[in-house]
């Protein structure tokens, strides 16, 4: 099982559609989907449980277009900054060294989100997409909320 947290991030808002997402990747009924979906826009960060970290994140990037944020919930030891790191920490090395300088940089001054969504970046643009580096850190990215579609993430 994996949770992940939802909120909201954008006046916009494609509510229906999001509605339809938390019920069909939650297995919700749509009260209950319709109450989260509430909870979100209200300002809080209701979560939803999944069934493992592929169906969170297949969640995460669906919702993304909606204008809601999900991202994994911090729980179960699940850090968001911790694993950031580790993620930049395994790849920065095979790197190319301006693009490692520059994410370093930031890590020293603990800016992990945007450490990450700068090494996102490069390796989108500078490797293949079944790039195992490239796909460490997307997943990574995902896991912390940071999505395409939504304004001011990757």
């Amino acid at each position: 099982m994996r949770a992940i947290e939802l909120f909201h991030l954008r006046r916009v808002r494609d509510k229906p559609r999001a509605l339809g997402l938390i019920a069909a990747h939650a297995g919700l009924p749509a009260g209950q989907a319709l109450a989260v979906l509430h909870a979100a826009i209200g300002g809080g960060r209701p979560q939803l449980r999944l069934a493992d970290d592929a169906a969170a994140r297949a969640c995460i990037v669906a919702l993304a277009p909606t204008g809601f944020v999900a991202r994994f919930a911090a729980a179960d030891g699940y850090d968001p900054a911790r694993h950031a790191q580790q993620a930049l920490s395994a790849v920065l090395p095979r790197c190319a060294p301006g693009l490692a300088a520059q994410a370093g940089a930031l890590l020293l001054h603990d800016d992990w989100p945007e450490a990450l969504a700068l090494a996102v970046q490069h390796l989108r643009v500078h490797r293949l997409a079944l790039d195992a580096d490239r796909r460490r850190l997307e997943q990574a990215a995902i896991d912390a909320g940071q999505v395409c579609g939504v304004p001011g993430r990757v």
